[in-house]
């Protein structure tokens, strides 16, 4: 009785939804070329992820806006997937009478174009940290970062984004002080102290220790006023949000995101993906 009064109220509803407007305007945002023929399409709950169940039984992954994000073979034998939150999905399997839950985390492709680096140019592993001046937990991986730089001199390179949060009042000032820092080639000094002072930064402080770090002041007040760092440091908050970041510190290593900040969870990324890239080296010479 419940449910048929439920469903007479939502007839009712629509019907009524329907009767607001004449027509419906459609604008058409892009189309994407699917390169396999569709079994089912279909979405996450907030929208931000696509994912395309071919009839090969590979699943496609896509952004909201229609991005290209990956492929994993899902097998023959799945018959349709259900996403049940960001990053895990149900694969049905029909005549199996069988269901899967499955963990996803797409590789993604991060830019590092002026960017501050530390570390070799040439460095086969790329750690990217999407992180804020302010934030007491970013603080706290600063020395674990030093730890795996020591640990891996030659392989490993840091990359530096910025991703102020907007409860960390001072998270913005401090990040355009971190730019106008790396054009003096200083950029690593003033994060250090920076994140030293987290919990006291304010405008004067970050002058303060901005001449801590031996900065040509006179420079370092022109380049903050820079409009191009604000953009850059929105930029970076756009392409973070577009990749999944939505706190700090978020790290991603060779676009893996890191599952925990621990040295173990470094090292079984790090050595992977060396692991990875000899295997890869070792294919192209059999190949040649």
């Amino acid at each position: 009785m419940i449910r048929e009064c439920f469903l007479a109220v939502l007839v009712l509803f629509v019907s009524s939804s329907l009767l607001v407007a004449d027509t419906v305007d459609v604008r058409m945002l892009r189309s994407v070329d699917l390169g396999a023929t569709p079994r089912q399409i279909t979405s996450t709950a907030d929208g931000q992820r696509i994912y395309v169940l071919t009839e090969q039984g590979d699943v496609r992954l896509y952004s909201a806006d229609g991005q290209y994000q990956g492929t994993f073979e899902a097998g023959p034998d799945v018959t349709g997937i259900t996403p049940q939150g960001a990053n895990r999905l149900i694969l049905e399997m029909t005549e199996l009478q069988q269901m899967l839950l499955v963990a996803l985390e797409p590789v993604v492709q991060i830019s590092t174009a002026g960017a501050p680096t530390l570390g070799p140019d040439d460095a086969p592993v790329t750690i990217v940290i999407f992180d804020d001046f302010e934030c007491p937990y970013c603080a706290k991986v600063v020395p674990l970062l030093k730890e795996v730089l020591a640990a891996y001199p030659d392989q490993v390179k840091l990359v530096y984004k910025n991703f102020p949060l907007g409860m960390h009042k001072n998270a913005r000032i401090a990040a355009v002080a971190g730019l106008a820092a790396a054009q003096q080639g200083k950029f690593w000094q003033l994060h250090d102290l920076l994140f030293a002072n987290y919990k006291k930064l304010s405008e004067q402080k970050i002058t303060q220790l901005a001449e801590e770090a031996g900065l040509d002041m006179e420079k370092f007040a022109r380049a903050r006023n820079n409009p191009q760092l604000r953009q850059q440091i929105n930029a970076e908050l756009q392409e973070g949000r577009k990749i999944g970041v939505r706190g700090t510190p978020t790290i991603f290593v060779n676009g893996r995101r890191l599952p925990q900040r621990s040295k173990t969870a470094f090292d079984q990324l790090i050595q992977a993906e060396l692991a990875r890239q000899t295997v890869s080296a070792t294919r192209g010479k059999t190949a040649q």
